[in-house]
């Protein structure tokens, strides 16, 4: 067996027998304190796998169809009978009287009273009217003669003169009477009409309609609908039922190793896997112990119910093997 080939058992033999105690740790921790057998023999490998529950069959009965019960309608019975119906109550009509007239003449009022305002315009007249065109001022002007001359020296005689006011007459249009409004009052229109008045108002008297009445044939209740309870039985089945007897362990078991396997002892055993319908997916029996194989002892390791974990001395006897 190549060295190569040896360690890579070993490897696996290792991560297997790794994940088993870890497994045992998880699920049975008084399994995973104990140490291989005291008794084991050189050359001899062990490790921790899983053995499978153990299940058995037993016939056992079951409820297929609870008890119940169902309920049965027991029907009415009834009679024809003959009965006489109303089909129309009795009823009133109701004869008007008509009412009685009279004419009357009467003063109506074709239009009424109102008012018209009227306007007065306005009146006017003429006046004559004196309006100031220039004041009266004072003013200097040249003298005339010695007797206003004034200044010796040159002779310059000056007056001071006052200028009478000027005026113009003109006329102008003033208002006399302002405009005003008066308000006429026009009395209401009437007028003499004939018109037709109530003497004596209408009135109704009662008239009866009897009732109809019908013969008709109609079915009478004798006894109501009833009801009856039944109770039916249960339904039961036998069945073949598993039972768990014990629960999966992990124990420590002899196992092909390093120490004590070669390669025409792997060969073997995927030979017979083989056999047995286990593939080593496509590759052919050559004593290399690789992932195929692993995968193929695992599987029948689990549909046989056998220790997993590892290749135990017990897969080997259930595939025809020497011990």
């Amino acid at each position: 067996m190549s060295k190569t080939n040896k360690i890579s058992i070993l490897n696996k033999t290792t991560i297997i027998a790794s994940g088993i105690a870890c497994l045992a740790m998880t699920t049975n921790i008084a399994s995973a304190q104990q140490l291989p057998p005291a008794d084991a023999k050189a050359g001899e490998c062990y490790a921790k796998v899983l053995i499978p529950a153990v299940y058995q069959t037993a016939p056992t009965e079951v409820v297929v169809q609870p008890a119940s019960s169902e309920t049965k309608e027991i029907p009415a019975q009834y009679n024809d009978v003959q009965k006489q119906i109303l089909v129309e109550e009795e009823s009133f009509e109701l004869e008007i009287v008509p009412a009685e007239y009279e004419i009357q003449q009467v003063r109506v009022l074709v239009q009424p009273e109102r008012k018209i305002k009227k306007v007065i315009p306005a009146t006017f007249e003429t006046v004559s009217e004196q309006v100031l065109v220039s004041p009266a001022r004072v003013e200097w002007k040249k003298g005339r003669g010695p007797f206003e001359k004034i200044d010796a020296a040159t002779g310059e005689i000056m007056c001071r003169v006052e200028i009478p006011a000027e005026y113009t007459t003109i006329e102008k249009t003033v208002l006399k009477t302002p405009a005003q409004t008066t308000e006429e009052v026009i009395p209401a229109e009437y007028e003499l009409r004939e018109k037709r008045v109530m003497k004596t108002p209408p009135t109704t008297r009662k008239k009866v309609i009897p009732a109809k009445y019908e013969t008709i044939s109609i079915r009478e209740l004798v006894k109501p609908a009833s009801f009856e309870q039944i109770a039916i039985p249960a339904k039961t089945q036998v069945i073949e039922k598993r039972q768990l007897v014990s629960k999966e362990v992990v124990q420590w078991r002899e196992i092909l190793c390093e120490t004590n396997t070669t390669p025409d002892v792997v060969q073997e055993i995927q030979e017979r896997l083989v056999n047995a319908g286990y593939g080593l997916g496509g590759a052919v029996p050559n004593g290399n112990f690789g992932p195929a194989t692993q995968r193929a002892i695992n599987k029948y390791q689990e549909d046989n119910g056998l220790p997993t974990g590892g290749l135990t001395i017990s897969t080997l006897r259930a595939l025809g093997m020497r011990s």
